[in-house]
């Protein structure tokens, strides 16, 4: 080469060595005997020698590799245009891989030595090493990806498709499925026209996302599925295929199903309850209600959305409750309770109340009230616990509901002793005869009555009760003094001595009143009644109006009890004796007979006289086996005078029979037994009755001595 100017037609000298130091291959300049002279920057970049240092080297000692044959360096011998694959020894004793050529350099016809060119092939390697492990990257997620891959034609066939996706389509295997398609369209979908919409969609935005269609899997069964898929082009701008992926989307769309029919109920049990429905947020603010809610508090959902519901339908004195109520729920409670909730009228409604929150996984994010009005069933239960605590004929309490209350007034009895607390116990004289005379409607309109004027008399605080038939009670409160209680007590009597218009008649029944008037005594309530009846059981029997109860009554009670008792066992035992008094003719004092006369001798009371226990014995009943013994013992006392005495044989025993005797059947029958069995003349024995018994038992005596004696 000479350094020449390019008039001549060739490059100047200066080009060539441009070219040679720049050049990205390795060129190395070396004389006939292999020595090197110059070589390049790449030289040094791919074989890592320093330029300057090995200039002069023999380049086979430099770069052939240890183990070659001495042969293996020739391209410095032999100038091969056409590059051929070596392995060259890099200046770390590394090997590289090069294509080698070197070209003769002449000057004046005369060779000068030889340019040879060393092109790495070691990044070419790596690239396709890369390429190659691309490829089998994507050969490997075409193969083992979980979601179907394909590549389709525009007219509707498969080129290709992975395992995944013939496994989708129930195929065994990817080429089963490409030679079993010939038309995708009409082939797989189970809408054709899905096919259309699907590569318009392509040609227009040239891909599709989440196209969802259901298609036909090779056993016949229909899934869901959704594609992703591009179009790709040639070099023309046409389209070549499309290549995409699909997902069997079967179990997600049977969830959504299930999901959309969960809440197709839920929006129609939300919207057509009966109940009120109503979800709020954690602010309290309303987010949607139902026609229940509407109907019972009369808001409109779009007037209350979006705004707080407690000021609307909470009552003020139930905001605490209500507050506490909500803190329960964020804390993730249910509850569940009977309140009461205010409508747009004003006006209060109870209601059954269940409150519950509103959860997104393990967030609250809100909460669900149900409201249900009870209006109906309070009412009904205010019905209830009105007649389980009142008379159903005058509606006054009855005689748990006083019970109760009188439990209560001894407590602040005995609290308040400086104030006066009574009860008084009234019984009707004349309800019975009511009764019988005029019917029960008219009882039931007496009672009634009664009820009335009793609760005139008192104030708010006292208790007017009817504890059952004729029997009602009273209990009088806080009172300044005894004498202040006693006049109500008098006012009361006087009111039912009144008479009462029944049926069109007059009618003037009275009462017997027994009062206890210093309560504070009393540890019990049945103590306080017992007593008060025993009060007016005296006054009925006395035919007082009012007695007020004292401590000896009582004890006249027990002994009076006691007394029966002994009674019942002395006439089991036969342990009462007759006596018998004369009975003198006035007008020649002769002997006419005897008067049977019944005495008690007691073992520790001594004599006990007739007027304290005949009375007994007629209030008790036991009147009916001791006039039966004394009409026994007696004739057979006169048959035993008759039998022994001669003088006795004209005489007549004479014995009282009481009331109750005759208001029983069988006192004929019994006297008809006696007198037979002892053979006495009937014209012996004289029953003797009192003018009561004449009043209330005039036909009844009359028949029976009509039919047995006449």
């Amino acid at each position: 080469m000479t350094n020449s100017d390019a008039t001549d037609g060739q490059l100047p000298e200066s080009a060539y060595r441009h070219l040679f130091d720049n050049s990205a291959n390795a060129v190395v300049f070396c004389n006939l005997d292999g020595q090197i002279l110059f070589a390049n920057h790449a030289f040094e970049h791919i074989f890592g020698f320093n330029g300057k240092e090995i200039a002069g080297l023999s380049l086979e000692a430099l770069l052939r590799p240890p183990d070659g044959p001495p042969e293996a360096i020739k391209e410095w011998k032999e100038a091969t245009v056409e590059s051929v694959a070596a392995r060259r020894l890099h200046a770390n004793k590394t090997l590289i891989d090069v294509a080698v050529s070197s070209f003769p350099l002449t000057a004046d016809l005369k060779l000068q030595g030889v340019l040879i060119i060393y092109q790495s092939l070691t990044e070419q390697r790596e690239a396709e090493a890369k390429m190659l492990s691309s490829h089998k990257k994507y050969q490997s997620i075409f193969n083992n990806a979980v979601e179907g891959i394909f590549l389709t034609t525009p007219d509707g066939r498969y080129l290709d498709v992975n395992p995944a996706l013939a496994h989708i389509y129930g195929f065994d295997c990817a080429t089963d499925l490409i030679n079993h398609f010939k038309d995708i369209k009409r082939q797989l979908y189970v809408q054709p026209e899905r096919r259309d919409q699907f590569i318009h969609i392509l040609e227009r935005d040239e891909k599709v996302v989440g196209f969802e269609s259901q298609v036909r899997r090779k056993d016949g069964e229909i899934i869901w599925i959704t594609e992703n898929a591009r179009a790709v082009f040639d070099d023309n701008g046409e389209i070549s295929y499309y290549e995409g992926t699909v997902m069997d989307i079967t179990d997600r769309k049977r969830t959504e199903t299930d999901l959309e029919v969960q809440r197709a109920y839920f929006s129609q049990l939300f919207a057509n309850s009966p109940q009120a429905i109503v979800i709020i947020d954690t602010r309290r603010n309303v987010l949607d209600c139902n026609q229940g809610f509407e109907m019972l508090f009369g808001y409109r959902a779009v007037d209350i959305i979006g705004f707080g519901m407690r000021a609307l339908i909470v009552p003020e004195e139930l905001q605490t409750e209500c507050e506490n109520l909500r803190n329960a729920i964020l804390a993730g409670e249910t509850v569940q309770c009977e309140t009461s909730r205010r409508h747009r009228n004003g006006s209060h409604i109870p209601v059954s109340m269940i409150g519950f929150p509103v959860r997104v996984g393990e967030d609250i994010n809100g909460i669900t009230y149900i409201y249900q009005d009870i209006s109906e069933r309070k009412s009904f239960e205010e019905q209830i616990t009105h007649q389980a605590f009142h008379d159903a004929l005058t509606g006054l309490p009855n005689r748990t509901l006083f019970g109760e209350r009188l439990e209560r007034a001894l407590e602040r009895s005995r609290r308040r002793q400086e104030i006066f607390y009574a009860v008084l116990m009234i019984d009707l004289n004349k309800f019975k005869s009511v009764n019988d005379t005029m019917g029960h409607p008219a009882g039931d309109q007496l009672l009634i009555e009664v009820g009335r004027r009793l609760s005139f008399c008192v104030r708010t605080v006292d208790t007017v009760a009817r504890l059952g038939g004729d029997e009602f009670a009273i209990i009088l409160e806080e009172f300044p003094t005894k004498k202040e209680l006693l006049k109500v007590a008098r006012r009361m009597h006087s009111f039912l001595c009144e008479p009462f218009s029944l049926c069109g008649n007059d009618i003037t029944p009275g009462a017997s009143i027994g009062i206890v008037s210093n309560m504070a005594e009393y540890t019990t309530a049945g103590d306080v009644l017992r007593d008060a009846d025993i009060a007016m059981y005296r006054a009925k029997q006395r035919g007082k109006g009012m007695v007020v109860f004292d401590k000896r009554m009582r004890q006249e009670l027990v002994e009076s009890i006691n007394l029966e008792s002994e009674l019942r066992e002395v006439l089991n035992n036969n342990g009462l004796t007759l006596h018998y008094q004369p009975i003198v003719a006035v007008c020649d004092e002769k002997l006419e007979g005897f008067e049977a006369l019944v005495r008690w001798e007691h073992p520790l009371r001594g004599m006990i006289p007739p007027d304290r226990f005949i009375p007994l014995a007629e209030e008790t009943g036991l009147i009916i086996e001791l006039g039966k013994w004394v009409i026994s013992e007696a004739c057979l006392t006169l048959k035993r005078w008759q039998e022994t005495l001669a003088s006795a044989r004209n005489l007549t025993m004479s014995v009282n029979v009481s009331i109750r005797q005759f208001s029983k059947p069988g006192l004929v029958e019994h006297v008809t037994e006696v007198l037979q069995h002892n053979d006495l003349n009937p014209a012996c024995l004289k029953i003797e009755i009192t003018e009561s018994v004449l009043r209330s038992e005039e036909r009844r005596v009359g028949k029976e001595c009509r039919s047995r004696w006449s």
